[in-house]
């Protein structure tokens, strides 16, 4: 390639980059309703779904002794509305977990122990009575709520998009937002209105610890059966006491057993 055709190609890139359009910019009241807009639509593809099924990628920053310190785990997340959950978590913690719309049961591999505690007949009332009664705060459990719209919005909520980011090789609107407590970011994916990532600053906490969660193997429309979402108990495992702080009455819920190689359901219908 001679010279003079390298410096062609060269000027000919510097125009077409000046030329590129220059990122958008929105006023503050534009910018609101503009993110507004974006999660309402990223809200009605969630709550539309009656099955759903991720993997959430979850990275919490923090302070101990001094040095900021990073704990990572991996989740696999199964959702039947209005009342089954299913996890399993990999990465620093070896857990799983189920929700049946009676109770809630946890089991830590780890320490080979297991809880169970009586919960509401529905995901949106189970979230609010962990959070008021166990005060269990999940940073993404707001996207799980049949209207994930209403339960991240507040009255004193502010901020709105951003600007259009890739993630992965994913492109996203980019949404921020303030709250007293809490500095919150989002990433929508442009194609599909479903979340990519979260991150949460704790902002009066000391420290200003954080949680970041990235999104990946989204299924819309997953193959659940019944009984992905019954307990199973390994055998030898000892049962611990959930602690409760007892600001609410406890749903009345008949005790359940751990349950052992339970045979397969039939498909839910």
């Amino acid at each position: 390639m001679s010279k003079r055709f390298f410096i062609l190609i060269a000027g000919a890139a510097l125009v077409a980059g000046g030329c590129a359009r220059a990122p958008e910019k929105l006023t503050p009241e534009a910018a609101r309703a503009r993110g507004d807009e974006l999660l309402k639509e990223m809200s009605k593809t969630l709550s539309g779904l009656q099955a759903f099924a991720y993997t959430a990628n979850e990275v919490r920053e923090d302070v101990k002794a001094g040095k900021r310190v990073e704990a990572a785990v991996t989740r696999r997340v199964v959702i039947r509305r209005p009342n089954s959950v299913a996890f399993t978590t990999k990465g620093q913690r070896d857990a799983a977990g189920w929700y049946d719309g009676k109770h809630l049961t946890l089991v830590s591999n780890a320490d080979k122990v297991w809880a169970r505690g009586p919960m509401p007949p529905t995901l949106d009332e189970a979230l609010d009575y962990l959070s008021a009664e166990y005060a269990v705060q999940m940073p993404t459990a707001d996207l799980l709520y049949s209207s994930p719209y209403d339960a991240l919005i507040t009255s004193d909520t502010k901020g709105g998009w951003v600007d259009v980011q890739t993630v992965g090789d994913i492109q996203t609107d980019h949404l921020a937002y303030q709250q007293p407590s809490l500095d919150w970011e989002l990433w929508v994916g442009q194609r599909a209105r479903l979340p990519v990532k979260i991150k949460f600053v704790y902002k009066n906490a000391p420290w200003q610890p954080s949680v970041t969660v990235s999104y990946s193997e989204f299924d819309v429309a997953p193959k659940v059966i019944d009984d992905m979402f019954v307990a199973k108990v390994p055998e030898g495992y000892n049962r611990i006491r959930i602690m409760r702080h007892a600001t609410v009455e406890a749903p009345p819920a008949a005790e359940a057993v751990p349950v052992k190689n339970a045979p397969a359901a039939k498909p839910a219908k």
